[in-house]
C-alpha cells in the first residue's frame, strides 16, 4: 500500500477547452486498498500549464472476485489444462 505521495504516477491527457474529463480504465486487484487523488493542468495561451493542487484523497479498499468471475477463472482454468 502507498500513499498519494509515494507514488508519483502521473496521467497525462491531452489538453482541451474547459469542462472537459479524463476517462480511465484502471484493473484494481481484489481485496487491496487503493488512495487515488486527482489534479488538473490547463495549457494556457503562453503554452505553459496551470496545474491545480492536489484533490483530497480517496482511500478505499476493493471486495472480494464475485462468484460469477470465479466461475469465470475456473472455467479458463479447466479449459487450458483440458488442452494440456
Amino acid at each position: 500500500r502507498h500513499s498519494a505521495q509515494d507514488v508519483p504516477t502521473k496521467l497525462v491527457a491531452k489538453a482541451v477547452p474547459l469542462p472537459m474529463t479524463v476517462r480511465g480504465h484502471w484493473f484494481l486487484s481484489p481485496r487491496t486498498e487503493y488512495s487515488v487523488a486527482v489534479q488538473t493542468a490547463v495549457k494556457q495561451s503562453d503554452g505553459e500549464y496551470l496545474v491545480s493542487g492536489w484533490s483530497e484523497t480517496v482511500e478505499f479498499c476493493t471486495g472480494d472476485y464475485a462468484k460469477e468471475h470465479l466461475a469465470q477463472l475456473q472455467e479458463k482454468a479447466e479449459l487450458i489444462a483440458g488442452r494440456m
